[in-house]
């Protein structure tokens, strides 16, 4: 206990619990207070999650080509904490958590039935197939990747090259300077730290939703409040045994494992499946997303009147956000031994490679069958919800009993490997001392958060529902955002501060007078450097 930040540990904590007893309370109100918040954030800040978005892409193509793209983290003789497939798997598997899992086979199909109106596309129709597969493109690929590269990639450098502390104040404190020291800094850790721990709960929610479902289906179990509790149980139980055995064992295990069942899977679907189709439409709807990125991309349905965006682009966009800050850490603590450009090239290029496969395949699948089953997959979604979706779209393959089993187990595995990255992240965040010499963190406090998130999740999925837990993490997304705009202004710092050197791009801490721009005229200097 003598460790631990107090000013960053209880305060999530107790936030936790108020949140916990007023849902449970009046869940009603609870949802209808959110609610109004965020609308409120939706109306009147679109603009500013769209923009800070795009922003964050082109700050990332800045940076492959500049010289800061050279620096190696940690220094030019330190050494790679994970082979280059192990980082991958490990970067991919916790950026991703469950939301791959179901969302590419049941947002198309919803885009393909209901686009937005202002939009005059007719529903069910090839217009709407290229609206479709060219969004969830928008909200799967290129963008959130480049919204955790920024924040991550700040942090890496703070925590190696410039020395600083495990926290999330780090990444900020190259455009801040020393006003994030101290209580601040804490704080800032705290509100992250509340922000992440219930959209995980959200996140589990749905996981085992998701995974209840599909044990009814393959074993016949009725879902209960007991059988919920086991599964939130059997997660973070395996999650923090997991994380008990060190970076280099359970979680890039298991990591690889889940990497190859994507392959498998991508595999399985696209060659049993309608190849061609799949082909063709993935690299057309590529395209028309390609050429409409920034249209797309910043979308506030201003001009229609329409809160379709808000309840879609911009509320993906907010939870990339309100995770960025937390996931940064670990993302960070892993890149060590490789430079900024390899950076780039694992935590973005080849995820939006996997991605567009991924999607390619699972969301052309899901839109083909639905006309060749007359609307089957989406009469699922009516019925029953997103979760069970998929499970139809299994019916329609050989071994689908097999296959749903299957699922099932790679559900498991994917939450588990984010709860792992992320409980492992927040040991550190909530630990003195923690730095670049010394990373690990007590099992107390993954065991204490990680069972926490569990316990929220299993009262959501019995009791509550995941709108209200989803909510929060949907308004959690501002402050998110706001710790990224902040890293994105301490890379352009970063990058004024590299110097190159009989060829090597080298990292020069900046002295204490200007670690940070007090005045405008002096950020001003930074940004034309």
């Amino acid at each position: 206990m003598k460790n631990l930040r107090a000013l960053t540990f209880y305060p999530a904590f107790i936030c936790m619990l108020i949140t916990v007893y007023f849902t449970v309370q009046d869940k009603a109100f609870f949802i209808e207070t959110t609610s109004a918040i965020n609308n409120l954030i939706i109306d009147d800040l679109s603009w500013l999650f769209s923009l800070s978005a795009v922003l964050a892409v082109m700050l990332v193509v800045y940076v492959f080509f500049a010289p800061i793209s050279r620096v190696k983290i940690g220094g030019e003789d330190a050494t790679p904490i994970l082979s280059p497939f192990k980082w991958f798997a490990v970067s991919l598997t916790t950026v991703i958590a469950m939301g791959i899992l179901f969302w590419s086979v049941a947002e198309p199909i919803v885009h393909y039935y209901n686009p937005p109106a202002y939009l005059n596309i007719e529903p069910h129709s090839a217009a709407a197939v290229r609206f479709s597969m060219s969004t969830i493109f928008v909200h799967w690929t290129i963008t959130p990747y480049c919204i955790y590269t920024v924040s991550s990639l700040v942090f890496a450098l703070a925590l190696y090259n410039l020395k600083m502390k495990f926290s999330i104040g780090s990444m900020l404190r190259p455009f801040v300077g020393k006003l994030i020291d101290g209580p601040v800094g804490d704080a800032i850790d705290g509100l992250a730290l509340f922000a992440v721990v219930m959209g995980m709960s959200a996140t589990l929610t749905s996981g085992i939703l998701v995974i209840g479902d599909g044990l009814t289906g393959t074993l016949g179990m009725a879902t209960s409040p007991v059988m919920y509790g086991g599964i939130a149980l059997v997660i973070i139980g395996t999650a923090l045994f997991s994380a008990s055995t060190g970076l280099h064992r359970g979680i890039q295990i298991l990591s690889r494992i889940n990497t190859w069942f994507y392959f498998g899977a991508i595999a399985f679907i696209f060659l049993l499946g309608p190849t061609s189709y799949i082909l063709s439409l993935g690299v057309e709807t590529f395209g028309i997303y390609l050429s409409e990125f920034f249209q797309r991309n910043m979308v506030t349905g201003a001009s229609g009147n329409s809160q379709w965006p808000g309840w879609w682009t911009v509320a993906f966009f907010a939870s990339w956000f309100a995770w960025a800050p937390l996931t940064s850490l670990f993302l960070g603590k892993i890149a060590r031994g490789y430079t900024v450009r390899q950076f780039i090239i694992v935590n973005v290029m080849l995820p939006c490679l996997f991605g567009f496969f991924w999607f390619s395949t699972f969301s052309g699948t899901s839109i083909y069958l639905d006309d060749l089953l007359d609307g089957e997959l989406y009469r699922a979604y009516q019925e029953t919800g997103f979760a069970s979706v998929i499970y139809v779209l299994f019916d329609q393959f050989p071994l689908s009993s097999i296959v749903s089993t299957l699922f099932v187990l790679v559900c498991f595995i994917t939450f588990i490997t984010a709860a792992d990255s992320n409980t492992d992240a927040i040991g550190g965040l909530c630990t003195e001392g923690t730095d670049a010499e010394h990373l690990t963190s007590p099992l107390w406090i993954k065991a204490f958060w990680g069972l926490s998130i569990a316990f929220v999740a299993w009262i959501s999925a019995s009791y509550i529902g995941v709108d209200a837990v989803k909510m929060l993490f949907n308004l959690a997304g501002l402050p998110g955002m706001l710790i990224v705009i902040g890293a994105g202004l301490s890379l352009i710092k970063l990058i004024s501060m590299v110097k190159v050197v009989d060829g090597k791009a080298i990292l020069e801490p900046a002295s204490e007078t200007d670690s940070a721009p007090d005045s405008p005229r002096n950020f001003f200097s930074i940004l034309g450097k």
